[in-house]
């Protein structure tokens, strides 16, 4: 596994120590009260656990996340489990500044753009160390795909994947079946010139186009341009950590983004200054036919969409270059603190989490792809019902169509560069290898890869 050096990597933790220290924990939901590491009234050893989710929510991830708490405490009778909501954008970097200072938590949910940082800091914990030193072969199959390896090397294990979230074409099904289209697209020129067959005035009087996107820095998501560096490269960097975006695939891409709206005309020129919510927002009004989108925004559209919900599908990017699509399988890490006092107890806690009880959970009250091949079957009824048969596809495309962040590197910012090489070369007229070029750069530096 290539390495981070550990000196650079301290320095950008002490870095986001002292980012950190002006943020405050303004939106805070403490479960519990006392320090961290003290004992209750009742002589019980406190487990402290961080992460975004709510455990007082009456539904979601947010109440699997305390079913789980309530499970590990039946079956740990001196531990009990604090659980403290904290802002999913600042957290992991409030975890990296609370390993220098000792207030940093048992249990952690760390950003998938950080996870690798985190292994090179030597902040979380292998989990050979813990609980899979005694799963057998049979148990770990069951829960070993691509999500698990990621960040794993020969010999260590450390985190849990939970909240998939898995990238390719949210569609609508009602308007490719009112146009004759088959949404079985072999190349992305199917898929284009599908677009361009829905890209029309509805009977509202509404323009509708064929392909939706958002390319505004503050928002950025997934793109044609991120799309093809995963399917091609399968990664975001090259072998030395450096942007791989400035080559000819990169080139070819951008270049196609700006001709799916000069050219082709599928994309509005709106979408330059949209954000990806905007652009789930248009989807949801019924002003796309198809969005570049995530599994996890599925059943929020349904719930919200100005048409049939049931049309609401998902499909894996289309292949390029003789390989089938790749997409990004992001989501958070639940890691051990590597410092904690009672990694054990910590350990039994992330191995509660992906138990078959507490995964099935996941599915059914969290709407989140299964962790364990086991649970699918277990979930077989709910899976079979229409509203979730995104879930099923999205677990198609996590074993045929996914891969993981890199975690050898520093990749932080990637996204919006990746943007922003589209605001450079559109809006500000610079040439396609010039824009490019100068986010690449802006990247490696940054990074220091």
């Amino acid at each position: 596994m290539r390495k981070m050096k550990k000196g650079l990597a301290l320095v950008l933790a002490l870095v986001m120590m002292v980012a950190m220290t002006a943020c405050g924990g303004g939106g805070d939901t403490n479960e519990g009260d006392g320090e961290k590491g003290a004992k209750t009234e009742g002589g019980k050893k406190e487990l402290l656990v961080w992460t975004f989710l709510n455990p007082n929510d009456e539904s979601g991830r947010g109440y699997v996340l305390a079913k789980a708490k309530e499970l590990y405490e039946s079956e740990h009778d001196d531990v009990t489990v604090r659980i403290e909501s904290l802002e999913w954008d600042t957290m992991t970097a409030k975890f990296f500044a609370a390993t220098q200072t000792g207030e940093a938590p048992d249990v952690i949910w760390v950003n998938g753009l950080n996870l690798g940082e985190a292994i090179q800091l030597g902040v979380v914990e292998p989990f050979e160390n813990l609980f899979l030193k005694d799963w057998t072969d049979e148990q770990f199959a069951d829960l070993d795909d691509v999500r698990f390896e990621y960040g794993a090397t020969d010999d260590a294990h450390y985190q849990l994947h939970l909240s998939t979230n898995v990238y390719g074409i949210v569609y609508r099904e009602d308007l490719f079946k009112e146009f004759e289209i088959d949404p079985n697209f072999e190349s992305w020129d199917d898929l284009i010139a599908a677009a361009q067959k829905l890209t029309y005035v509805n009977e509202d009087g509404m323009q509708v186009y064929g392909l939706g996107v958002g390319y505004n820095e503050k928002s950025a998501d997934s793109n044609y341009l991120r799309a093809q560096l995963f399917t091609q490269y399968g990664d975001v960097v090259d072998e030395n950590g450096q942007a791989n975006w400035d080559g000819d695939v990169g080139q070819a891409a951008l270049q196609m983004q700006i001709d799916m709206i000069d050219k082709y005309k599928i994309t509005p020129q709106s979408a330059v200054s949209a954000t990806s919510e905007e652009m789930y927002a248009d989807f949801i009004a019924g002003k796309y036919a198809m969005v570049f989108g995530g599994s996890v925004r599925i059943p929020t559209i349904k719930s919200q969409c100005a048409y049939d919900p049931d049309s609401v599908k998902l499909m894996p990017y289309p292949s390029s270059n003789g390989m089938d699509g790749k997409g990004l399988a992001a989501g958070w890490n639940v890691c051990v603190y590597s410092g904690s006092e009672m990694k054990e107890e910590a350990g039994e806690f992330v191995e509660t989490l992906c138990c078959p009880e507490i995964d099935k959970l996941w599915v059914e009250e969290g709407g989140q792809i299964p962790l364990l091949k086991s649970t699918v079957d277990a979930c077989g009824e709910f899976l079979s019902q229409p509203d979730n048969e995104y879930l099923k596809t999205a677990m198609e495309m996590l074993e045929n169509n996914a891969v993981a962040y890199n975690s050898q590197y520093v990749i932080s910012g990637y996204v919006t560069d990746l943007v922003k090489s589209m605001q450079l070369a559109y809006v500000e007229g610079k040439s396609v290898e010039e824009a490019l070029a100068t986010t690449a750069r802006e990247f490696n530096e940054r990074n220091n890869n």
